[in-house]
């Protein structure tokens, strides 16, 4: 090796070796840092250090090195800062998905009772049922005071009173024997028990009478042992009707009439009439308006003027 190269060696050498002794004695400040020499070619003396981009000029050679410097301690802890003012409120996030279906809960309490509905309608009449079971007859009520004797009426030979009533000695055995009663069971509407004067009843024609003298029947009054009772579907009163017929002509010459509904166990005509021809039949004529109305015995009378017929309205 030539001498002026050996010697610009160890200069390098020395050189370096005192520069980076004098960096490490330097404190440490915990960053990278670039170190920059300039060593004359010729022999070997370090011109300069960090002299900057371009400092290394003429006949020299820049070395460069990078080291690291030791971790320094740790700082004190800073005073804490203010907290910042709140940030506006950001938009709203788009809808997360639907959760599973969460467990049967306990059931809550009754809720108070609401208010009543409107009536509904009235549904179908129900079935027919059996008669019920007659009552026991009640107590005879106390006779009553007897009233003062009326004044005496004037003497009338052509006026007759007809009685008859489901009693008399015609009529199928039903209650007992030759009693026809009068019931929802055997005279509704089209099936009519008929009445005639002191002859009992049917519910055929078989107790109609013939009057022997023309006449005209009026003041019709009807007594039952048992009023028509109600319907069972409804509670509306069942109705008896009665009828005085001429022949069978029913209902076109059957103008005296009366009806009772129960309660009530009479009934009566005061003002109609009816006029017979001689030979022509007598009877009263007798229904219920419901299949279930009760079963009565009947009784009942009509005042007869036998004197000159009353020709009939034309």
């Amino acid at each position: 090796m030539p001498a002026s190269l050996k010697s610009a060696w160890r200069w390098l050498v020395a050189g370096t070796a005192a520069t980076i002794l004098c960096l490490a004695a330097l404190p440490g400040v915990g960053r990278a840092e670039n170190i920059e020499i300039c060593i004359n070619n010729n022999n070997g003396k370090i011109k300069g250090i960090n002299l900057g981009v371009g400092g290394c000029t003429g006949n020299r050679t820049e070395l460069d090195w990078v080291t690291t410097g030791p971790a320094g301690p740790t700082g004190l802890q800073g005073v804490v800062g203010n907290p910042g003012l709140a940030g506006t409120q950001g938009p709203p996030g788009s809808p997360g998905a639907a959760g599973p279906a969460g467990a049967q809960g306990a059931a809550g309490p009754d809720g108070p009772q609401g208010v009543a509905g409107p009536t509904g309608p009235t549904g179908p009449a129900g079935t027919m049922g059996e008669d019920g079971i007659r009552g026991v007859p009640g107590i005879a009520g106390a006779t009553g005071v007897t009233g003062p004797s009326g004044t005496p009426g004037i003497q009338q030979p052509n006026i007759s009173v007809f009685t008859g009533g489901s009693m008399g000695t015609f009529g199928s055995p039903s209650g007992g024997p030759y009693n026809v009663g009068l019931s929802g069971n055997n005279s509704v509407m089209a099936n009519i028990l008929v009445l005639g004067p002191g002859n009992g009843s049917d519910t055929s024609q078989a107790t109609e009478v013939p009057m022997s003298e023309g006449g005209t029947a009026e003041r019709l009054f009807v007594a039952v042992d048992n009023d028509p009772g109600t319907q069972m579907n409804n509670g509306i009163p069942s109705t008896f009707f009665f009828f005085l017929c001429d022949n069978n002509s029913f209902p076109a010459d059957c103008n005296v009439a009366c009806f009772m509904s129960g309660p009530d166990t009479t009934c009566s005509d005061l003002t109609d009439t009816q006029v017979f021809a001689a030979g022509d039949s007598m009877s009263l004529w007798a229904f219920a308006s419901y299949p279930g109305a009760n079963q009565a015995d009947v009784k009942w009378s009509v005042t007869y003027d036998h004197g000159a017929p009353i020709a009939p309205p034309i």
